[in-house]
């Protein structure tokens, strides 16, 4: 009895990770892991549903993405490549850098004349107090700290890693390559979750 659940569980784990193989690679003998740009995709797409002012998110061609964020009639264009990630017991902290300063659009002529009276005279940086309070930017480098229990796709993957451990990120071509301090596979994972949380049917 006890080895026909066995063979279950191991069964049920190999149709888990042959579902995910298309959504995350792991390179062997390496502390690497990459998420997909099939994943990327679908993560951007989970993002622009469930944040209100997040307009598009995509995947840029050669590095990084492209965030179209809309904020009192004002859309502002971001292009930004995640560098690293450190996990901590209760929270994550990130770091982006911008790979082009923000660009702004509007429809309103008055807003246009704020806009360009922003950038003459404050030099196009954000005043203070204009960034929620987990958001800094410094020069072209914006620092973030996310609850640890809103970022559910970072815990299925690295939860068995030890808290203040870093993660180097790098996004060319659409896919997310993940570099650890230990070496990660399919057993570090939790990959019912993982395919609860992609959907996937």
């Amino acid at each position: 009895m006890f080895g026909k659940i066995t063979a279950a569980f191991q069964e049920s784990r190999q149709f888990l990770k042959r579902s995910l193989e298309e959504y995350i690679m792991f390179s062997s003998g390496t502390k690497q892991l990459t998420l997909t740009k099939k994943m990327v995709s679908l993560l951007c797409q989970q993002a622009e549903s469930r944040v209100e002012q997040l307009k598009s998110l995509k995947p840029h061609s050669e590095e990084g993405l492209i965030a179209t964020i809309e904020y009192n009639k004002i859309q502002v264009q971001l292009h930004f490549t995640p560098e690293k990630i450190t996990l901590n017991e209760d929270c994550f902290e990130g770091e982006l850098r911008l790979l082009k300063p923000p660009e702004f659009d509007t429809e309103s002529i008055v807003y246009r004349y704020l806009i360009a009276g922003w950038k003459i005279f404050l030099g196009g940086k954000l005043p203070n107090g204009a960034l929620p309070k987990e958001v800094r930017i410094e020069n072209n480098k914006v620092y973030y700290t996310l609850p640890r229990n809103q970022v559910q796709l970072l815990d299925d993957l690295f939860y068995s890693l030890e808290n203040g451990s870093a993660l180097m990120t790098n996004l060319k071509q659409g896919d997310l390559t993940i570099e650890t301090s230990v070496i990660l596979n399919w057993n570090n994972l939790k990959l019912q979750n993982l395919f609860q949380l992609l959907n996937l049917k």
